[in-house]
């Protein structure tokens, strides 16, 4: 996997979402929380530990809401200035036989399921 930094200016705001068109290539990025997709691949397996790799759990997040043949992610590496350990910018892709309204449906059910939230106190995302 290739890094976001061909994608991303400098001087651009990490907001929740971007979306990015270049050349005609359509993709969203999105943060997304290491910690809620850890615990959203839990359930799903049932399991009662996992290794803890994100890239992993993303992938069982995306094959539980049938969405990982119809998707392409990239992640970004996580930067030492970052604002929070937990998120992890993601940059999604629609294959090619996906519409955009298919498309903005996956990104909304992946905002859900494990979206990053840095407005919400610490101690409430423990308890999510």
């Amino acid at each position: 996997m290739t890094t976001l930094a061909q994608f991303q200016q400098r001087d651009e705001p990490r907001g929740e979402e971007r979306a990015n068109i270049r050349g005609g290539d359509i993709g969203q990025t999105i943060d997304l929380s290491a910690s809620r997709a850890y615990d959203s691949a839990l359930e799903i397996l049932g399991a009662y530990k996992l290794t803890g790799n994100f890239h992993l759990n993303l992938e069982i997040v995306l094959k539980d809401i049938d969405a990982f043949d119809r998707v392409t992610f990239e992640i970004e590496p996580r930067s030492q200035l970052s604002y929070s350990p937990d998120c992890r910018h993601v940059l999604f892709r629609p294959n090619a036989n996906v519409h955009m309204d298919q498309f903005s449906e996956i990104i909304r059910s992946i905002k859900g399921r494990v979206g990053f939230d840095g407005t919400r106190p610490w101690w409430t995302r423990l308890f999510h």
